[in-house]
């Protein structure tokens, strides 16, 4: 499980360090691919081919469902962590999330995402919100019991 929020430097070439604790999830190999909020999502190889065969299931009929689907595997490429711990971002997906220089890694359970600094502070600014978290989480039941 991802958890916890780190800060990196996202290097020239778009190798970027992962957390010591995300590392032994990673041993077999990830992927990564365009977020939702203009960030990166890394996933494990197991989570991805959970989602790989929910998203396979999606009709092709329907033009939603083809989005998804290439959003899903058109924007996705396979990832592996080097000898020093870092990953090498894609050039189209470092496009897409805007990533140069400060990089901020977000855990979030079976996955973790990749946002510049400034997009981390503002999306920060409503998951922090007492306010906006009352109503939000009034849809989930996430109760321990």
């Amino acid at each position: 499980m991802f958890l916890g929020q780190f800060a990196y430097h996202i290097d020239s070439k778009g190798r970027l360090t992962i957390p010591v604790r995300f590392r032994a999830a990673l041993s077999s190999g990830a992927f990564i691919t365009q977020g939702y909020e203009r960030n990166l999502i890394v996933y494990t190889t197991e989570s991805f081919h959970v989602l790989a065969q929910r998203a396979t299931k999606l009709s092709t009929t329907n033009p939603e469902a083809r989005a998804v689907r290439r959003l899903i595997f058109g924007r996705a490429t396979e990832i592996s962590l080097d000898g020093s711990g870092r990953i090498l971002i894609p050039p189209f997906l470092r496009e897409y999330a805007l990533l140069d220089g400060e990089t901020i890694v977000v855990g979030a359970g079976e996955y973790f995402e990749i946002w510049t600094a400034d997009a981390w502070d503002k999306e920060l600014g409503s998951v922090a919100d007492p306010d906006t978290n009352t109503r939000r989480f009034v849809d989930f039941d996430l109760s321990a019991g």
